[in-house]
């Protein structure tokens, strides 16, 4: 029985997709040898690429699906995201969540505590499995967020994002620019420990769990819908509200 015959395809990368390749391979064509008959998604994740992160796939100037299986010697062209470019019906991200909500990795707990002060619908546990957080996405239609390669290449995968910064406020930074998120948040409306919605409380309803000062010197306060953790505009929230206006050029009022 005669061995199979290696053949070959001519990648070229664009955009944060050459952030997963080796240096030599970023913004040029390169050829990747390959056997058997793999599908479009197959090739460009053999390389390191993670699929969900791909928005338009050209085989030989042609749109293509995930699904497609290229032949011998064609020539794949792969793009990112598409910001002031609307690229319609052939964006593989076309159904994306258009509110969305989102599941992170272990790696990324303060990234969530941001994720739920500008008012994103964000899950979060320190105990989630791969195989959780997977199936809660795929459930419940939530973009995995993650420092997780492996993750972002599971079949299972249908919108996610590798976090390239280390630094949690550049993550949100990097989160809002990706998805586009500027118009779309709604800051201090979740509780950053539970996810939970936050809302307006009477002081008198919660006086007894106030200390001396915070009694004294605040009055508007706002409570956790789930967990009922308690919330006031102390030196904490001013600083926050700082951050925001100044990294994401919006003006945060209640």
């Amino acid at each position: 029985m005669s061995k199979e015959s290696t053949k070959f395809v001519e990648l070229r990368f664009y955009g944060t997709l050459n952030d997963f390749l080796h240096h030599n391979r970023r913004q040029v064509t390169f050829r990747q040898s390959y056997m058997g008959s793999p599908t479009v998604k197959d090739l460009i994740e053999s390389v390191g690429v993670p699929h969900v992160e791909a928005s338009l796939i050209l085989v030989n100037g042609n749109v293509v699906t995930f699904d497609f299986h290229p032949e011998n010697g064609d020539r794949i062209s792969c793009y990112s995201r598409f910001h002031s470019i609307d690229i319609g019906k052939i964006n593989l991200l076309l159904d994306e969540p258009i509110e969305p909500r989102f599941i992170l990795d272990v790696h990324l707990g303060k990234l969530a505590k941001y994720m739920r002060i500008m008012g994103f619908d964000t899950l979060y546990r320190t105990d989630y499995s791969d195989d959780e957080i997977l199936k809660i996405a795929s459930e419940e239609k939530r973009i995995i967020l993650t420092c997780d390669l492996g993750i972002l290449r599971n079949g299972m995968a249908k919108w996610g994002h590798y976090i390239r910064s280390r630094v949690p406020k550049m993550q949100l930074i990097e989160v809002m620019n990706t998805f586009s998120l500027q118009e779309k948040t709604n800051p201090f409306s979740r509780c950053t420990k539970c996810n939970g919605t936050v809302e307006l409380v009477p002081k008198e309803q919660i006086i007894d769990q106030l200390d001396f000062r915070t009694s004294r010197y605040y009055n508007d306060f706002f409570r956790c819908s789930s967990c009922k953790q308690i919330y006031w505009e102390g030196s904490h929230f001013q600083s926050i509200k700082k951050f925001i206006n100044e990294n994401l050029n919006r003006n945060v009022k209640r």
